[in-house]
Parts: C-alpha cells; structure tokens; sequence
C-alpha cells in the first residue's frame, strides 16, 4: 500500500485492493494589512500580522477503487459538523504547521445502481487553517498596580495621531492583541519608545513610526 496521506480519518492511499486519492489541491495564503486613509494623501498600510491558509482539494470516490463513497462522505460530515480539526498529511508529513478545519463541502452522487447504493461520487472541500494555540500572557502586576507604576513614572513626551486610525495593541509588536484605537488628532503621552514602539503605560502599546503620529518631547 503507498500511503499518500491523510485528514483526520480520511486516508488517502493507492493499492491493489483500495484507491482513493484527491485532485486539484489548492493552496493559498495572504498577509493582514489595515490601510489608513490620509487627507489629499496616498493611504498607509499598517502590518497587522500573517493570514490565515486556505486549502480545497476534490476526491473522487469510487465503489469499484474498493471504497464505500458514502461512508468516506460520512466521515468528512462528521468532523465538518463537529468542529474537528486536523492536521493535512502529505507524504509524511504535515502541509503546515497548524491544523485545519472543513468551512465547506459538496457531494456529487454520480453513479447509484437499482438497490439505491451510491458507486460513484465527487466531493469537493474547502478548509481553514485553524490556530488553537493560546496567547500566553504574563500578569507581573495587577492593574492598580500598573496604573500607579504609570503615574509615578516620567513621561517621555507626547504624540499626535496623524492618520485616520492607529492600532493600539497589549505588547510591542504586530503580533499582541489589539486593544483599540488612536484616532486622527488625538493626543496621547507616551512613557518610553522601545524597539520602535511607543509605551503609553498601563501595558498599552503604539508603533513609534513617524508615518503614523509626530512627537513632541517633555
């Protein structure tokens, strides 16, 4: 048996006895990008982290390949209606890193004899790459205690919001969670600029790029 791969308890595999492979497999992928509007001005794009990947892929499930189409169907139905996800299987080893999970599904019932049994079908999937992994999140301190850390500390100066709209996020980095917004014109202190990100205290964070606000020390 030459074992092609697998997703979740759909084995795709080429023997005497049983055929069942997939056809057309399409991968795709895309990056996070906000874009903010200036006035009388070419918009700016703000790095908001990588996309999720898109995969779709046909199976042709034939009774006379020594598969039951019907019962491989069954499979597919049940881990699309119960959430499962999975990792995709190629060769030996997974198409990426992350698991996947079943958005979409069709089922072509090509062939059925005089008994009602399906010999033939043709499904089409489409999946989504499903992170599960869990943002890890130190608590040092309390919120009280980060807010009277941010009163008794100096302030670096302050910022103007020169676009449309700024993300502010829980760390420094594109990767930390949003928090909210700066908007155009609003005024924000900022307590200390670290690997080109702002401290606005309180474990708040904005990108210390000058495409997005202008800084006034003191």
């Amino acid at each position: 048996m030459a074992k092609i791969g697998s997703f979740g308890d759909v084995i795709f595999e080429v023997s005497p006895e049983k055929i069942l492979t997939f056809n057309d497999l399409e991968m795709k992928s895309s990056a996070k990008w906000e874009e903010h509007s200036i006035h009388r001005n070419k918009a700016r794009l703000e790095f908001d982290g990588p996309g999720l990947i898109d995969l779709s892929y046909r199976i042709s499930l034939r009774a006379e390949h020594g598969t039951n189409p019907m019962k491989e169907i069954a499979k597919l139905e049940r881990m699309k209606s119960k959430g499962e996800a999975h990792l995709f299987i190629l060769g030996q080893k997974p198409i990426a890193p992350n698991k996947f999970v079943i958005l979409d599904s069709s089922a072509g019932l090509k062939n059925i004899d005089q008994k009602g049994n399906v010999l033939s079908a043709e499904v089409t999937l489409s999946l989504k790459e499903y992170d599960g992994s869990k943002s890890q999140v130190k608590k040092t301190t309390t919120n009280t205690q980060q807010k009277a850390a941010t009163s008794n500390k100096k302030s670096l100066g302050t910022i103007t919001i020169t676009v449309k709209s700024v993300h502010i996020r829980n760390g420094p980095g594109v990767n930390n969670k949003v928090l909210g917004y700066a908007m155009d014109g609003q005024k924000l202190t900022v307590y200390e600029e670290k690997d080109g990100w702002y401290s606005l205290g309180g474990g708040k964070y904005i990108t210390a790029s000058n495409s997005y606000s202008t800084l006034k020390k003191g």
